[in-house]
């Protein structure tokens, strides 16, 4: 696991376009337990029909609800980052997940200022990135 500290929230959108450049993946919202929005960004909000890995686990099981999952590019994760303020009050975590897979490859969590990449070879890339 590769941690990345991103305090700003579009370092982290623009980390995440880079993920993605290297591979065809989805990308997905997380959301708030509290929140009760159906659009994100524009996008359905679900109860996660894909079963897909949550990046954050609550104590309870409770089950957080996400955005459906769509192709992950540099214009789709960027609405994410221009929907700031939407995202700042409903939204706990942004994924990346490879196309048929449950697993997420890359997570940015917002208000942790952190961004998390499970595979390790994209170290160096990310590393020369900087």
């Amino acid at each position: 696991m590769i941690y990345v500290g991103k305090k700003d929230f579009e370092r982290q959108i623009a980390l995440l376009t880079f993920v993605a450049k290297s591979q065809e993946l989805n990308v997905c919202a997380w959301l708030y337990p509290e929140s009760n929005v159906t659009k994100l960004a524009g996008i359905e909000v679900t109860d996660n029909p894909l079963l897909l890995s949550l990046i954050t686990t609550y104590e309870n099981g409770f089950s957080p609800r996400c955005t459906a999952c769509i192709p992950a590019s540099g214009v789709s994760i960027r609405s994410f980052g221009t929907a700031y303020a939407e995202m700042k009050k409903n939204c706990d975590s942004l994924a990346l997940y490879r196309i048929s897979h449950r697993a997420w490859l890359a997570a940015t969590i917002r208000h942790e200022g952190l961004c998390l990449v499970q595979d390790d070879s994209l170290l160096n890339s990310l590393t020369l990135a900087e």
